[in-house]
């Protein structure tokens, strides 16, 4: 899902700071909604920019099918930081975030009496076109699918996918974005979560390859790649809350490769910063960058076709991270407060808007293909069913958010 999971301001649309995000006009007459940085600025705003009409135009059907009037303005922005998006919502100045669980976690208050908790609450929860080897590898599991993947990740899971993928794909320079895509996921089959992926160059392999013949000289061969140049060759998410850029990477070098505490933290200590996936996943293609992480496959967001397939060319998947519960959509308990008619008829809208291919390319932004939400079913019981499932999923990430907090 990692998974998913570097939007920046772009063109006016915001300044550096948080305040800023949602500063002017009334928060009355507007419903702000924030976008958080997992790409390059122009590119998203420009992407996700045609979102505020439509949204409008649904928010003011479904108000008049009541007898209402919708008069709000819907504003679409970019936050500097995910933590920005997360302390924008936890403060009522923005309405929605699109958010991921790491950041979630983080913003969302206390537990209360029912069962949700006090600040955020989750409009929608995303679902994601599977990848082919994901499912092919976890199909055999008797019931769904997505359970089994969600499991606790072994290293020999993480070498059989890792291995798996890279053989499954073979790029030429006639590919692209699409038929890469085609190649690597299928619409017949939705997960309920993404993973962080771990890239390394193919030149920076040659002089440090790793030893695929077992687990155990898997991991060995990983922990050098890692810790050479006291693991200065390693890049992060600027984020500390980024799920596929910061969390599970270290939860996957910890948990899944074995790496103590002392040695995570020199990785994060010593880490190169990301400053999005299109150009991280470049400086893979160029050896700038020796090892990054991201969710889905970073390279695809590279929009030069030469760039794109020398990306894919140069560099490979050396490992993945654990399950990452999908992201999706958050609103503000304070900015939405007392407004449940709106609320559901967001998460109508959304969830009618995802459906049209027409949106498609606005909600490949975050690899968004639908949206779960209550349905019939009571949408409080829901939120805190959701809670308590991103509760039980969250207790070994909470780990290294303590391990890494205030430094």
């Amino acid at each position: 899902m990692k998974k998913l999971l570097t939007i920046i301001s772009g063109l006016g649309i915001l300044s550096a700071t948080t305040s800023t995000v949602v500063a002017c006009g009334n928060k009355d007459e507007e419903l702000r909604i924030v976008f958080i940085p997992s790409n390059e600025a122009t590119s998203v705003i420009n992407t996700v920019k045609p979102l505020e009409q439509k949204l409008t135009n649904e928010l003011k059907t479904l108000a008049e099918s009541r007898g209402e009037t919708f008069k709000k303005k819907v504003v679409i922005s970019t936050s500097t930081n995910y933590e920005a998006a997360g302390q924008s919502l936890q403060a009522g100045k923005a309405a929605l975030a699109f958010l991921p669980i790491g950041t979630y976690n983080q913003y969302k208050g206390t537990k209360q009496a029912d069962n949700r908790y006090s600040d955020l609450g989750f409009l929608l929860n995303s679902t994601r076109d599977a990848t082919i080897i994901e499912h092919d590898y976890f199909k055999d599991d008797q019931g769904d699918w997505n359970n089994k993947a969600l499991r606790e990740l072994e290293a020999k899971d993480s070498l059989a996918l890792a291995k798996n993928y890279n053989d499954h794909l073979s790029i030429n320079e006639q590919d692209n974005k699409e038929t890469i895509q085609e190649k690597l996921t299928t619409s017949e089959a939705h997960a309920t979560y993404y993973r962080s992926y771990i890239y390394a160059n193919n030149k920076y392999l040659e002089a440090n390859p790793i030893d695929w013949n077992s687990d155990e000289a898997y991991k060995e061969s990983i922990k050098k790649l890692v810790l050479s140049d006291e693991g200065k060759n390693f890049s992060l998410s600027a984020s500390k809350t980024s799920s596929a850029g910061m969390i599970y990477p270290l939860m996957w070098l910890k948990n899944t490769i074995g790496l103590n505490n002392e040695e995570i933290v020199k990785v994060y200590h010593n880490a190169q910063t990301q400053s999005s996936y299109p150009d991280v996943a470049s400086k893979l293609g160029t050896g700038q960058t020796k090892m990054a992480v991201g969710y889905s496959d970073i390279r695809i967001e590279i929009k030069d076709n030469q760039e794109l397939t020398k990306a894919f060319n140069n560099s490979q998947v050396v490992g993945v991270s654990e399950g990452i519960l999908n992201d999706g959509i958050a609103y503000s308990r304070k900015a939405l407060k007392n407004q449940t008619a709106l609320i559901t008829d967001l998460r109508t809208a959304f969830q009618d808007l995802v459906s049209k291919p027409e949106n498609k390319e606005i909600f490949d932004v975050y690899k968004h293909s639908g949206y779960n939400g209550p349905g019939e079913e009571d949408a409080s019981k829901w939120e805190a069913s959701l809670d308590q499932n991103i509760d039980l999923n969250s207790v070994k990430a909470q780990e290294i958010m303590n391990l890494i907090k205030g430094l």
